[in-house]
């Protein structure tokens, strides 16, 4: 795996572009809303309703967090009433992301999400069981405004790319979905998010 040291990341464009790159996002993927549903009912076997709805909560999450970063900074919710915080939203840089294989689609959009608000590039795995939405999703993001470079989708057996992710220098955190066995023997390498 190559990763260049200057990997892009949005950690210096300012919370309001990583909202307009997240809502453009967002609007594509309604662009392309019925084939990633048909996509889903093929690999799945979900029905096309179902496929449906997991595309249409996919937007939801694009935009529920390019509203969060453009309205909280990307940073979390204020602390309750009483007593104070001080929060300073900082991107890590290269995050990787080892999906689940239940809800392909949503979960790659939801942890993607969240991790371009925060300012951080992405290198995502997806499931093993179901690729092809992740893949799919590639032309999403082609047509969309992020930056080329900022969302990378890598394909192959899980564990050896994990492995791979967590022995790499750039990379700064990973969010892992596997067996636990696996991901502890990571956990020293990599901080978990």
């Amino acid at each position: 795996m190559s990763i260049d040291q200057t990997s892009p990341t949005l950690d210096e464009e300012k919370p309001c572009g990583r909202a307009q790159s997240l809502f453009s996002l967002a609007e594509t993927l309604e662009l392309k809303r019925r084939d990633m549903a048909v996509s889903l009912h093929s690999q799945t076997g979900l029905s096309l309703e179902k496929a449906d709805m997991e595309v249409e909560l996919s937007i939801a999450q694009l935009c529920d967090w390019a509203a969060r970063c453009d309205k909280e900074r990307g940073g979390v919710p204020s602390v309750p009433q009483s007593g104070s915080a001080l929060s300073i939203p900082e991107a890590l840089g290269v995050v990787g992301v080892v999906l689940p294989d239940s809800s392909p689609l949503l979960s790659m959009v939801s942890l993607l999400a969240a991790a371009v608000a925060m300012g951080n590039a992405v290198i995502m795995v997806p499931s093993p069981k179901y690729p092809l939405p992740a893949l799919e999703f590639i032309q999403v993001l082609q047509s969309s405004d992020l930056p080329g470079g900022v969302v990378s989708i890598i394909t192959g057996g899980r564990d050896q790319l994990t492995q791979a992710l967590a022995n790499h220098s750039v990379i700064k955190a990973i969010w892992y979905w596997g067996v636990w066995r696996v991901a502890s023997s990571y956990s020293t390498r990599v901080p978990a998010l």
